[in-house]
């Protein structure tokens, strides 16, 4: 039983590792035997070697110490995020972990989850290549602050991610017009003004074109653009002002997960604007 060489990953990605053994672990196990998977799976994904002999069945993969310290770390993380808990029904302490109620939510959901931001920031830069660099400072930030269950912090941030997306929509339909006048008279409305009022200015203008638009653009854009934007707004001034109002934490797994549709309809959107000047 030979140790696997180190993984020389970054913490964030050995951390996607563990998320993706731990959703195929039950719902409780043993530190050593996540450990192991851990060096399993690292094996089958071509990160390091196997170390044993050709033809070899190794039930074991042994990570290096300094993998499993990281390891720990990883585990500890989970356990504030609420995803795993100390302890199982039949033992009440380390190395037995649980997955808690919310975790088993987090680790059953299909869509990329922030408790992953390795693997939720490869998910939104795959299905957009081009995404803006202030759109990705700000949704790093909201998933940074959610993972140590900093909540208003998160609401804030994922709100000024969501209001850079409008505003790069809004200047993206404003240079694809036509007609220079109407050009310059769109962007006299909006010049100066929050970014509801510029929103409200662009819903009006782009409302009467939807008809020309494909069908996945026209039929998506209420719920989509129009209802997303306003429902991430509304918790976004909700956790901005000093109500006391506190946050829901699946409310906001709910908004981090739908972002990335969100963002994607916004890029599409752009990219047929860019190609159909309008007037």
């Amino acid at each position: 039983m030979q140790e696997i060489t180190e993984l020389k990953i970054p913490y964030e990605e050995l951390k996607h590792l563990t998320i993706e053994v731990i959703r195929n672990s039950g719902n409780s196990f043993q530190f050593k035997s996540i450990a192991n998977a851990v060096g399993h799976f690292a094996v089958n994904q071509g990160i390091v070697a196997n170390p044993n002999q050709p033809g070899f069945q190794a039930l074991s993969f042994p990570l290096q110490q300094v993998d499993e310290n990281r390891l720990r770390q990883i585990l500890w993380d989970l356990i504030i995020e609420r995803v795993l808990t100390i302890g199982d029904y039949h033992n009440d302490s380390w190395p037995w972990l649980s997955v808690t109620d919310y975790g088993r939510t987090a680790l059953l959901s299909t869509d990329p989850i922030p408790n992953d931001p390795s693997g939720y920031l490869e998910r939104v830069k795959r299905d957009i290549p081009d995404l803006d660099e202030i759109i990705e400072t700000y949704l790093s930030e909201s998933i940074r602050t959610y993972n140590i269950n900093q909540l208003l912090s998160a609401t804030i941030t994922l709100g000024c991610a969501s209001e850079r997306a409008l505003i790069v929509l809004i200047e993206c339909f404003a240079d694809t017009y036509v007609d220079d006048a109407k050009q310059s008279g769109f962007k006299k409305k909006i010049t100066g003004k929050f970014i509801k009022s510029q929103f409200d200015v662009f819903d009006s203008h782009i409302k009467p074109l939807l008809t020309h638009f494909p069908y996945e653009l026209r039929e998506n854009y209420a719920n989509t653009l129009h209802g997303v934007f306003q429902m991430i707004r509304n918790n976004r001034n909700d956790a901005g002002h000093p109500t006391g109002i506190k946050m829901d934490k699946e409310a906001l797994f709910a908004n981090l997960q739908v972002f990335i549709p969100y963002c994607k309809y916004i890029y599409g959107l752009m990219d047929y604007l860019r190609t159909n000047h309008h007037n």
